[in-house]
Order: C-alpha cells, then structure tokens, then sequence
C-alpha cells in the first residue's frame, strides 16, 4: 500500500497521504460476554475474578485464572487478547474491562 497519493493541484506531483484516524489506536469498553475484535492487550478496571474467551465467546470456551484482590493502585494491564470477558465472582458491568487497540500506519 503505497504512502502517498497524487497532488490534487499538479498531477505531476506526489505528496504524503494523510494519516487515518485508526492508526493512533482506540479503546473501546465491551459489556461482559460482549464478542468483539481481538485487541492488542486489556486493563482491568475492578477487583473480581474473570474469564476470558479466545474463540467463539461460548461459555464452555472461557478460560478462567484471573482473580483481581486489590485495585486501590489503579487498573492492571493484561498482555492477552480475548475476543470476550465475563467476571465470574459477580454480573460484570460496562467498563470493568478496557480493550486496547493500538494503530498501524504501516
């Protein structure tokens, strides 16, 4: 994919395209169970316990391990990639897991 475009005022030229938006990254907050994109890591924003699932979502596909004690020194970042979360020791609620996707200019 090429990195520069045509210039609209001297089609002898060739200038730098614009970087999208999407290559600075975003997060996003899935609901618990919520089925999304597999994102480069998460943080997890509340004490409890969770499973996370790497395939379909289903529930018998969840793996489970992570249990949260103590979150009074700020969210935990996991270098994982699930497609889903679910907190097992509670409902988990909106927001009490961050996926994080980080941008490709390339």
């Amino acid at each position: 994919m090429s990195r520069y475009e045509a210039d609209p005022n001297n089609n002898k030229k060739s200038q730098p395209k614009a970087i999208p938006v999407s290559a600075y990254g975003r997060s996003i907050n899935p609901g618990d169970g919520v089925i999304t994109d597999r994102p480069r890591y998460i943080i997890v924003n509340e004490t409890g316990s969770y499973a996370f699932a790497y395939q379909s979502g289903s529930i018998t596909t969840y793996v489970t391990g992570s249990k949260i004690k103590n979150i009074s020194s700020g969210p935990i970042r996991l270098d994982i990639n699930p497609v889903a979360w679910r907190q097992t020791s509670t409902v988990g609620d909106i927001g009490d897991v961050t996926f994080v996707y980080t941008g490709n200019v390339g």
